[in-house]
């Protein structure tokens, strides 16, 4: 009865811990860099946030997440969208740069199935790509994204990261 009861205890905890491994996947803050795609911006930059909140199950579609993002050297009073490839809809956020090119947004939003590619496009998420953000480890390209788990925007307790908007 003794290792019964052992050999159940032993069977939890690893369920517990595969359960806590899985949830863990979503719970990852992310640092991006984006970097000049094509000629029509060959000056532009770019940083940003997306960061996990809180999810219902820990599985998609119950994520929540929040994002920001700054940009210099666009094109003047223009409008951008800011993407992610493979999310539905595409698009996270839209800003109209101010006359120095400068331009930045926010949002929150639900579900963030995988983040391997983001994107700065002219206009809606349709228009042309101008900057990309690309997490290496999954895809070749250019800019970067990194998973931290203490980066945090806005300013939270606890964060350790350069994130935009922070001065």
């Amino acid at each position: 009865m003794k290792y019964a009861f052992a050999a159940v205890l032993a069977v939890l905890a690893t369920l517990t811990v595969g359960t806590l491994s899985a949830a863990a996947t979503h719970e990852s803050n992310n640092e991006l860099t984006y970097a000049p795609v094509g000629t029509l911006t060959p000056d532009a930059t770019g940083s940003g946030i997306i960061n996990y909140v809180k999810g219902l199950s820990g599985n998609e579609p119950d994520t929540i997440w929040v994002s920001s993002f700054h940009f210099a050297g666009l094109v003047p009073d223009t409008q951008y969208t800011v993407t992610v490839k493979g999310r539905v809809p595409a698009g996270i956020c839209t800003f109209t740069t101010k006359a120095t090119g400068n331009g930045s947004c926010e949002s929150e939003f639900m579900s963030l199935p995988k983040l391997a590619v983001s994107q700065l496009h002219i206009g809606s998420e349709t228009g042309p790509v101008v900057l990309q953000a690309t997490r290496q480890s999954i895809l070749a390209g250019p800019g970067e994204i990194i998973s931290r788990g203490a980066c945090r925007e806005p300013v939270q307790a606890g964060s350790t990261c350069d994130a935009p908007g922070r001065g």
